[in-house]
């Protein structure tokens, strides 16, 4: 009886302290500001955009300046210069393709941690969802029974029914009481895990009772994480390919060149100036025909894993709508058996009915119910699994 009461206490405590109700988005939006494994995701990416802008960045102003202590002894016009590096042959847009294929390489890696997040915290969001379902469920079970222990102790009293129905109604009372003191606790415990993938504390919220996953509008594959990993790989391939052409072209300076020190007066040329690798040994060679296989391998990859998640969406879909249809089977025979169990506590009350059918109803609307709020939490998982295999990705986490 101690434990009863003390998990009845804590139930109370939990609704009455819960500050804001939140939905899946709420959800998603807590767990968006306070996890610090996407905060650390967020600052990857954005080195990674640093490093792009690096890659793609002209090339170094150069200044040299030198001297020698005997001035017929290493004075060259290169005594003082200015040396400006142009980009004539595309090096530098070779380089900023694959700056910027590391960002989408960066990018897959931060929806990778962010569809793992979306994943883990709708999953407890539903499990929470459903335990406060189940909980108050067992609460409207228990007024049930303590009505129909009402009505038989009262007809034992005028004399109408057996003293073995008060104590059969007084069982399915302490059995009702249990349910819901088990109920209230996994509730309980549900909202404390979800508070903890939120990064807040479990006195500070609680789930909507009603709240719905919806499933995303379509399966575009935008962000999903392996096939945008797959697509990275690919244009960093082709980014290399690229580069090897191009780094066997010359490379061309502006310069503007003083006379040596030892030559008076001194005066300012400007100097245009390439220079070229003539034999490398065959490096850029192999290095090109590694990044054109290495490209060839990842547009296979890609292909397979499309037709793949193509497939996976499409078995995703289907199982959502045949969630969707059972739970509304069941919605349609809840309706039924509340009728079913209002009729015949009301005919037990009135002399009418027996013990029996009041039982009887109770236990079906028991079982009824929480079969839909299990139907329920189905569906929700059904949706979860369909925004993993779309790709789907909730603004909150963009």
């Amino acid at each position: 009886m101690k434990i009863s009461t003390t998990l009845t206490i804590l139930a109370a405590v939990t609704y009455g302290s819960a500050q804001t109700n939140i939905n899946p988005q709420d959800a998603l939006r807590l767990a968006a500001k306070n996890r610090r494994s996407l905060q650390a995701a967020k600052l990857f990416l954005d080195e990674s955009r640093a490093k792009s802008r690096a890659l793609g960045a002209y090339a170094s102003t150069v200044i040299g300046i030198g001297a020698s202590t005997r001035s017929d002894v290493g004075a060259t016009d290169g005594d003082l210069y200015l040396s400006q590096p142009i980009d004539l042959f595309g090096k530098r847009d070779a380089n900023q393709r694959i700056g910027n294929a590391g960002v989408q390489l960066a990018l897959a890696t931060y929806f990778a941690v962010a569809r793992d997040l979306q994943t883990e915290v709708l999953t407890a969001f539903a499990e929470t969802s459903t335990a406060r379902a189940r909980s108050e469920v067992a609460g409207e079970l228990l007024n049930v029974a303590e009505r129909l222990f009402a009505a038989t102790k009262r007809r034992f009293d005028e004399g109408n029914v057996a003293e073995t129905q008060v104590t059969r109604a007084s069982i399915e009372l302490a059995r009702a009481k249990q349910a819901k003191d088990l109920f209230a606790s996994q509730y309980i415990r549900s909202l404390t895990r979800l508070a903890s993938l939120l990064g807040t504390e479990s006195n500070e919220i609680t789930v909507e009772p009603d709240s719905d996953i919806r499933p995303p509008d379509a399966a575009t594959f935008e962000s999903r994480p392996d096939l945008l990993t797959l697509n990275a790989e690919l244009q960093i391939a082709e980014a290399e390919i690229q580069s090897a052409k191009v780094s066997s072209r010359p490379d061309l300076s502006i310069q503007l060149v003083r006379t040596p020190w030892n030559n008076e007066p001194a005066s300012f040329v400007g100097r245009a100036q390439l220079t070229w690798s003539i034999f490398d040994h065959g490096r850029l060679k192999n290095e090109g025909r590694a990044a054109t296989l290495r490209a060839e391998g990842s547009k296979k990859s890609l292909a397979d894993a499309t037709a793949l998640a193509t497939k996976e969406a499409a078995t995703a879909q289907m199982d959502v709508a045949a969630a969707r249809i059972q739970h509304k089977s069941y919605e349609a025979i809840l309706v039924s058996s509340k009728e079913l169990v209002a009729k015949s506590q009301r005919g037990f009350a009135e002399g009418l009915g027996s013990q029996i059918d009041v039982l009887e109803a109770t236990r079906a609307l028991r079982e009824i119910q929480q079969e839909i709020i299990l139907a329920k939490q189905q569906l929700s998982l059904a949706v979860i699994a369909q925004y993993r295999a779309c790709g789907f990705l909730s603004e909150v986490l963009k």
